[in-house]
């Protein structure tokens, strides 16, 4: 697989210190960020992916079934302690993310999404070289976003059972989700991968992301979700991945 500075890509300032490899393998884009070899023993060094993958889910009935289902769990559900450091504020859907989880739902379009997230990670797992763990778990929960809204840098674990995060597009329009390298986080413009409909990305919990400005009309739709291992730190509204 050919080596691509990042100084190469758009909207990037990769300009040293590491490489990334792009592949395609079985309907997967790998985008493998790795470090170069460390000269000194205080050097960082770095190796991690971000894979996305086109599903064949029913995006239309996936955005009915979370926005007629938005007020009842604002409703339902007081906020959260924050919104996930998302900035999409105390009355979003994303600030209940603890109170459910959306693979429970009673409806086949959920079961589907669940054995989807459940193939892609064992495709991941395999791809990237990685041991297999026993009884993971996920959680699973929708953002919505309107004209004008954005989600801000911000990562979901950096614990010692970190394990893997994920997102799924429901309904998105020219926007993009942006990846930060952390320990460039300060000159870092981050590594955008656009968003499109359909589409399953999964990478490593601690890796900081963010997206772009929502300008449409019509409401962004996401799906996030965390694999935590089955000792996990918090294993709140989880279930069997």
């Amino acid at each position: 697989m050919p080596s691509i500075d990042y100084l190469n890509y758009k909207k990037t300032n990769y300009s040293c210190g590491g490489h990334l490899i792009i592949s395609e393998k079985r309907n997967n884009k790998i985008h493998h960020f790795k470090s170069l070899d460390p000269q000194s023993p205080f050097a960082p060094n770095w190796d991690y992916s971000i894979i996305t993958t086109k599903c064949d889910l029913d995006v239309q009935e996936l955005s009915t079934l979370i926005l007629d289902n938005e007020k009842i769990i604002i409703d339902k559900y007081p906020p959260a302690n924050d919104d996930g450091y998302t900035g999409l504020g105390m009355d979003s859907l994303t600030s209940r993310y603890p109170y459910f989880n959306l693979l429970t739902w009673d409806h086949s379009i959920c079961k589907q999404l669940h054995k989807k997230i459940s193939e892609f990670h064992d495709e991941y797992v395999k791809l990237v070289g990685a041991s297999f763990l026993s009884n993971l778990r996920v959680r699973c929960w929708a953002n919505i976003m309107r004209k004008g809204q954005k989600i801000k840098t911000h990562y979901h674990s950096t614990h010692q059972l970190t394990y893997l995060s994920g997102h799924f597009c429901v309904q998105c329009y020219n926007s993009s989700t942006i990846y930060n390298n952390p320990y460039r986080s300060i000159s870092d413009d981050g590594f955008y991968i656009k968003n499109n409909e359909n589409q399953m990305t999964l990478f490593p919990s601690w890796l900081p992301h963010s997206t772009t400005k929502h300008m449409e009309n019509i409401e962004r739709i996401t799906i996030a979700f965390d694999i935590v291992p089955e000792n996990g730190i918090n294993l709140t509204n989880t279930i069997l991945l």
